[in-house]
């Protein structure tokens, strides 16, 4: 572990100042992981990784639900129940799935608990390399399914008012269930899906570097996920490679129609700094050519780390790298995409 970070004069050039003064006043920074051999330590807090983390706000109460081969971490909002239900919010945490957990993310989800007055439930999905594809998929599939059925009764929700959620790789899984909520029978019907810094087609990182992205051609050495590193976590996930091309795992080579109606308005947030962002992009431009209402908001100069909800720090620069996520943007214009202010006005509709 190291005290300095080194970054290439490209990456810098196009980095915000204060967002980067701020990375380099964090302290210790982890080694790229490319150059390890895996191992469940590495599942472990590091000490002396600063990222600023600030402690939730007051819920009515948080509880743990066992389902089967999985947990999902529930968050309740103060006061009595509406009478048709609490929203609910579905949320798929990040963590190149290998690490991370459902209360990775708590500081986040009991914002929009409060802020939206919703239910949140967050999935501790299994991880891989010891559940590869497609274990971690099929739990946050089943959470959804769960949710939907039993979700009224065990969770005071209306099953009417479902959205989702994920960062990184948890915009994969999020992609991936809305599209199988799509081509279910009888399809599950979800009122907000957001893709936070998404990855959406893992077969980009084995391929020939003509073939690569432009994101990942302008980001290839950024610090923290250089695209060697994002290669070492997709070979944790899929060992298999043929498996990379399924939509299941690249939601982005999606081809069959059905996957895309009837889904619902989505926002994707990607960074300018990021080997991730071309990714959105396209997938932003998908969405819309198959006429998904779609809000494309791009952090530029930034980079919303891969571990950006624990980027609770006091500088304007990196609480905008934070609330994006949940605010989507301070002009009026824009309401009915951000995260808390979309929530409350769609789930008020009777």
């Amino acid at each position: 572990m190291s005290n300095t970070v080194e970054i290439h004069q490209n990456v810098l050039d196009r980095l915000n100042p204060e967002y980067w003064a701020f990375i380099q006043s964090r302290g210790a920074h982890l080694p790229p992981l490319h150059k390890s051999q895996w191992s469940p330590a590495f599942r472990q807090a590091v000490p002396g990784l600063d990222y600023g983390t600030t402690a939730p706000v007051e819920v009515g109460y948080t509880r743990t639900i066992q389902l089967g081969d999985f947990s999902v971490r529930v968050m309740t909002p103060l006061g009595e129940k509406p009478g048709k239900g609490w929203p609910v919010l579905l949320n798929l945490h990040g963590g190149g799935w290998v690490l991370g957990s459902a209360a990775m993310d708590d500081y986040m989800l009991s914002k929009l608990c409060i802020g939206a007055n919703c239910v949140t439930v967050s999935v501790d999905y299994r991880l891989a390399p010891e559940h590869p594809f497609p274990a971690g998929l099929n739990d946050s599939w089943d959470a959804l399914v769960w949710v939907s059925k039993e979700g009224e009764r065990e969770l005071g929700i209306d099953p009417k008012r479902i959205a989702i959620m994920g960062c990184s790789v948890g915009g994969n899984f999020t992609a991936a269930v809305v599209q199988r909520a799509s081509l279910a029978s009888p399809r599950i019907p979800l009122v907000f899906q957001s893709l936070l810094v998404p990855s959406l087609n893992l077969s980009l990182f084995s391929a020939e570097r003509d073939k690569w992205t432009p994101s990942m051609l302008q980001n290839e050495h950024i610090w923290d996920l250089p695209l060697a590193d994002v290669l070492w976590y997709i070979d944790l996930y899929t060992p298999n490679a043929d498996d990379r091309i399924k939509p299941d795992v690249s939601p982005a080579l999606q081809e069959d129609k059905s996957a895309f109606e009837g889904m619902p308005t989505t926002w994707v947030s990607v960074a300018e700094v990021d080997t991730l962002r071309s990714e959105g992009e396209i997938y932003a431009e998908k969405l819309q050519a198959h006429g998904v209402q779609v809000k494309l908001y791009t952090l530029k100069g930034g980079y919303m780390n891969h571990r950006k909800h624990q980027f609770n720090a006091i500088q304007p620069f990196t609480r905008l790298c934070r609330d994006s996520s949940y605010r989507g943007g301070s002009r009026p214009g824009e309401s009915i995409f951000n995260c808390v202010g979309v929530f409350p006005l769609i789930w008020r509709i009777p």
